[in-house]
């Protein structure tokens, strides 16, 4: 499996206002042999002068605070999920003295009640590599609508609250496009 490089920050008005402000940091990624491929091709990247800084630049103009940077190796192939409509990304930072064998088997158990979701196309896990205790769940869905709704019920909220009192978690949805030069 490749590596997926989650990247947060809180966008610029000028991207809120033209996506395509983000276009150069692209073209810089898609051209970068191998980047995809291992978290090895990343750190290679990052010590390419006559890239990195580029790169970098390209970025802050999308930008309006702190960027957040971490690599995850999923257990399996995260295409589904972010070609979904709708890809939830979930982070799960584990609190301190808590149960971290706990948390990833209600992570395991969460996963696999959600999948059986028709309206779940996808949900694959990772640790971050930088961030010992950090989890990413990427899933695919319908709609936010469907999540809401698909949680909300049966075993879900139970799970859901036993996870909150091991984690900080944070939740977010969005549209993803396919980028192509």
């Amino acid at each position: 499996m490749p590596t997926v490089e989650v990247v947060r920050f809180p966008a610029s008005d000028a991207y809120v206002a033209d996506k395509l402000v983000f276009k150069d940091c692209l073209d810089i990624l898609v051209k970068s042999e191998g980047l995809w491929e291992s978290y090895e091709h990343h750190i290679e990247l990052t010590k390419r002068d006559d890239i990195y800084p580029n790169l970098i630049a390209s970025i802050r103009l999308a930008q309006s605070g702190p960027i957040d940077m971490q690599h995850v190796n999923f257990d399996g192939d995260a295409t589904r999920a972010l070609e979904s409509p709708v890809t939830e990304v979930v982070v799960l930072s584990l609190k301190e003295r808590a149960d971290g064998k706990e948390s990833r088997s209600l992570v395991a158990e969460l996963g696999t009640n959600l999948i059986s979701q028709k309206e779940c196309h996808s949900v694959v896990v990772g640790e971050s590599m930088e961030n010992k205790g950090v989890v990413f769940m990427l899933l695919g869905w319908d709609s936010v609508e469907a999540h809401v709704k698909a949680v909300s019920e049966g075993v879900f909220p139970e799970i859901i609250d036993k996870l909150n009192a091991l984690n900080g978690i944070e939740i977010a949805h969005t549209k993803l496009t396919r980028y192509s030069t």
